[in-house]
């Protein structure tokens, strides 16, 4: 994105703190032409009741930016949602925070129409756990459950769903 030629160096970049211990953490890494910040968080797993489906056809999201504000007004639309889903020309793109894969009994599957390439995303593919599909919203129902795949989050922590008005229940 920046024209830079090479790989950062990051075992000499990242010094993890003394306060990072026992538990999952999350390094974050800014940068543009250089790296310009390291910073570690405690990782809580977040487990969502409603996403919320919202058609927005022109979000672009091509590059993991630290400017998140387009996803933070879209969460801010749906208050009562835990998360939402992009959809463009009724086929699923990607949730705020997460690539999103469906289980339909036998296989998982994820939209080949999504915003941002992740990284676990192309693992699962490249590793034949997942496989691309042009996802519309009304294919849904032929799915049992729903992941919301990250690089802190795969295939294992899953949920059934039920989708009614263009939000998706996880059932308890």
């Amino acid at each position: 994105m920046f024209g830079i030629i090479g790989d950062f160096d990051f075992e000499n970049i990242i010094e993890i703190p003394d306060w990072v211990g026992e538990g999952l953490h999350r390094c974050r890494v800014s940068y543009d032409e250089e790296v310009s910040k390291v910073e570690f968080f405690e990782y809580d797993f977040k487990h969502p009741k409603f996403i919320q489906l919202d058609e927005y056809q022109s979000f672009k999201y091509d590059f993991k930016y630290e400017d998140r504000s387009g996803f933070q007004n879209l969460l801010k639309l749906y208050p009562k949602a835990d998360d939402v889903i992009v959809t463009q020309n009724g086929l699923l793109t990607d949730a705020t925070y997460a690539n999103l894969a469906f289980f339909d009994g036998t296989k998982w599957f994820t939209p080949n129409t999504y915003l941002l390439l992740g990284t676990k995303r192309e693992y699962l593919i490249d590793n034949q756990l997942l496989f691309e599909e042009e996802i519309a919203v009304k294919d849904l129902k032929k799915f049992k459950r729903i992941a919301l795949v990250n690089a802190m989050r795969d295939l294992d922590l899953s949920y059934e769903f039920e989708l009614d008005n263009n939000i998706i229940t996880i059932k308890s």
